[in-house]
């Protein structure tokens, strides 16, 4: 067993004391991934909104985002920078279901657990589980 000194500089070597796991780190801790709403596109841009209202809606451009799996619907699952987030004034709101109809709600629903699905996995957030990951499963 290592022994550590006392001092005020002190070099942890291996794991960190009381810690018997290892430590998720962050994928993409400078990404984030929003739910938008879509008013309006052009062949590089598209206007969003993450409320639903046309009011507030942003153009974004087309380069600074990845769509994923858009919708007919008009709901879509953004991945972007949270800087480009933070400056186009576009957060992880909740988009009143109220506005949409049966199917769009659906849509939206669906949308909504995908993105925070994709936020936990950038920050590093697993789901836990029974079994640990070094365990053997065939023992």
């Amino acid at each position: 067993m290592r022994t550590l000194l006392r001092s005020s500089n002190v070099v942890y070597v291996g794991r960190p004391l009381g810690s018997d796991r290892r430590q998720v780190t962050p994928s993409s801790p400078g990404v984030t991934c929003l739910v938008l709403v879509r008013h309006g596109e052009t062949a590089k841009a598209i206007r969003v909104s993450d409320c639903g209202i046309y009011a507030k809606s942003v153009w974004v451009p087309k380069a600074m985002v990845t769509i994923e799996q858009p919708s007919e619907r008009g709901i879509l699952v953004a991945t972007m920078s949270k800087a480009f987030a933070e400056k186009k004034d576009l957060h992880p709101r909740f988009i009143d279901p109220e506005m949409f109809n049966q199917a769009t709600r659906e849509v939206l629903e669906l949308a909504v657990a995908r993105a925070a699905r994709k936020r936990n996995s950038y920050r590093g957030h697993r789901i836990p589980h029974a079994r640990h990951d070094t365990q053997n499963l065939f023992a």
